[in-house]
């Protein structure tokens, strides 16, 4: 018997409320894992090539791994997969907390989303009983308020859920768990909101069956136990991801005045220990994690008084603080609790409004498009305004700017795409490339576009002596290397934080489900993955002359702080990109090779394609 999944699909027609029930291929399972993996399999298989990701013919699934729900360290990991409505490519949002976990006990390895209901509507999965629920008093409702009238209505159920930004389709809205993790990445929640649907809330009482339980549960407590000994988990646990803000602002590339600069000198007010000082109440931790990096906070004093939260993280810290020159951590709250409550994703959000800050500036955007409301730098209330007309719609420049910062930029012209900064339509996160030419390739290459956590490449480039971070030299095959890797590691689904190494992976798979992998063959699952995601994305009409970084990072060196002066040279970028896809064993066009599908046997999914 094989363990790790329940084997079960949960299939659901919005259009006339039927469900149907499907068996996990564990053919399937064993090629390409679970999760991302298994996600981006069946989206290949189900998805009509061209389809409009705000269609009713989109497909939105929620997925597992075979490790998730389990003993395994911080195995509360799910995904939301579909067709992104921000890029136009395959999109994989990952999250936390115990939705995931909830499913998985409800005996679903992977929930699909077909068609759209005629009415708003929420779905509640109680184990394998389902039912289709009014959600007119929901529709317009923010997310944490969402949740709780669904707890108090319903009872004691994870939720899965959109705030009023995924009802209005904004390209880059997200979907809510539990009130406060989220699937933040490339518009799942407009996907959502597209089908008509407000939520899913699921409650499980079955048993994950496990292959060998008394191997697993032994393996489990050593990974814990190397866990518990890493050096650098007490400092996960005790700040969190906001860890990282001195660390990236001393090295100058944090995100400052939209890209323009990677030094930020406010930023020891919106770091790590002064959040911990002035906004934390207390700690947090999804499901099975020892590491509870969480934050849980509430501003104290000033103008934003009483607003609370869970965060802010590294990203949003950088996207919503120094790149909008935020001098105040309650500030950078504030703006990240009204992110949370409409349901958007802080990355590309605080792109956003540090592109509209800047075409403002520039004459592009005028007072009369902004009906009086003077946004600037540092400006929390008037940017809190704006976050608000973007999730509603209210205006016509908030509805530009709700398409994301390549979607604004090719409505408003006037040379507003040279300081667009994104990836194939995904804005760049709080790592200027332009401070570890590394990410810069990770960027231009990964498969949803800008990413961090596809190839973080980071804390190689500032810290192994045998790398210089102004170079392309030698990342090529580490960006290629780690991206395979974390291709199979999000398929599992286990937490990026969580340091275990390749062969632990191995040995919980193979414990938890009775698979015969080695490392090699887990990587190459990885690798598999990531190919058939780039054919995914060629199908879907991805041209690789956009395998590019915008155009600041080529054109403008930072102005100040320890990089000041540093741009990235084109050249040295195309040679870099063009030893990457050798490696790969693509062509120079960045296409993949029939020899290299063969050798990873997806060969027949480049029919039409190649």
């Amino acid at each position: 018997m094989t363990g790790g999944y329940t084997g079960n699909i949960l299939v659901i027609d919005l259009q006339d409320q039927s469900t149907k029930f499907e068996k996990t291929n564990l053919k399937d399972a064993k090629n390409f894992i679970g999760a991302k993996g298994l996600g981006a399999k069946i989206l290949f298989d189900r998805l009509s090539p061209k389809t409009d990701p705000l269609s009713k013919d989109n497909i939105l699934m929620f997925t597992t791994g075979p490790l998730t729900g389990t003993s395994a360290q911080t195995s509360g990991r799910g995904t939301v997969v579909t067709k992104s409505p921000q890029t136009g490519l395959f999109v994989d949002s990952h999250f936390g907390g115990f939705f995931a976990m909830e499913m998985k006990k409800a005996g679903w390895d992977i929930l699909i989303v077909n068609g759209k209901s005629d009415e708003h509507i929420y779905i509640v999965v109680n184990d394998d009983e389902i039912r289709f629920k009014k959600a007119k008093k929901l529709w317009g409702m923010e997310c944490l308020n969402t949740h709780n009238y669904l707890q108090k209505n319903e009872g004691i159920y994870r939720t899965a859920l959109i705030g009023p930004a995924g009802e209005n389709l904004v390209k880059f809205s997200a979907i809510t768990f539990d009130g406060h993790r989220h699937a933040g990445r490339g518009g799942t929640g407009a996907v959502m909101g597209s089908k008509n649907l407000k939520a899913i809330i699921v409650k499980g009482t079955q048993k994950i069956p496990i292959y060998d339980s008394e191997g697993y549960k032994n393996k489990t407590k050593e990974v814990l136990r190397q866990i518990q000994e890493n050096d650098f988990v007490p400092k996960r646990r005790k700040y969190g991801t906001p860890y990282w803000v001195d660390v990236i602002n001393k090295e100058g590339f944090i995100p400052t005045k939209n890209y323009q600069e990677g030094y930020f000198e406010y930023a020891n007010n919106i770091n790590a220990e002064t959040m911990q000082n002035r906004i934390v109440d207390k700690g947090g931790a999804c499901f099975n994690c020892v590491i509870a990096c969480w934050n849980q906070s509430s501003i104290k004093t000033g103008p934003f008084i009483d607003v609370s939260l869970v965060g802010p993280e590294y990203e949003t810290i950088a996207l919503m603080g120094s790149n909008l020159k935020m001098d105040s951590i309650e500030e950078v709250a504030y703006l990240n609790s009204r992110c949370n409550e409409l349901g958007m994703d802080t990355i590309t959000l605080g792109g956003v409004l540090g592109f509209a800050i800047e075409a403002y500036e520039k004459g592009i955007i005028s007072d009369k498009d902004f009906s009086g409301n003077k946004i600037g730098w540092g400006k929390a209330k008037e940017l809190g305004k704006l976050i608000d007309d973007i999730a509603h719609k209210k205006t016509k420049i908030a509805e530009i700017l709700g398409e994301g910062v390549k979607g604004a930029s090719k409505i408003l012209g006037k040379g507003s795409e040279n300081f667009a900064v994104h990836v194939n339509g995904l804005e760049i996160p709080g790592y200027d490339p332009r401070g570890t030419f590394g990410m810069g390739l990770a960027y231009a290459t990964s498969d949803r576009g800008a990413c961090h956590q596809r190839a973080w490449t980071v804390k190689a480039e500032l810290y192994d002596p045998e790398l210089k971070r102004f170079s392309f030299k030698n990342k090529a095959q580490i960006v290629k290397d780690v991206q395979d890797e974390r291709a199979a590691f999000f398929s599992l689904v286990l937490c990026d934080f969580a340091p275990i190494s390749e062969e632990n992976c191995v040995d919980l798979l193979n414990l938890a489900t009775g698979f015969t992998y080695t490392v090699q063959s887990y990587l190459k699952s990885g690798e598999r993955i990531w190919n058939l995601v780039r054919l995914f994305n060629l199908r879907e009409g991805h041209d690789t002359c956009n395998d590019i970084l915008p155009k600041r990072l080529f054109n403008d060196p930072f102005t100040k702080g320890p990089a000041k002066g540093v741009l990235i040279k084109k050249d040295e970028f195309d040679n870099s990109l063009q030893e990457y896809y050798s490696i790969r064993g693509w062509s120079n066009k960045g296409i993949p090779t029939n020899k290299k599908l063969k050798e990873l046997g997806i060969e027949k999914y480049a029919n039409g394609i190649l």
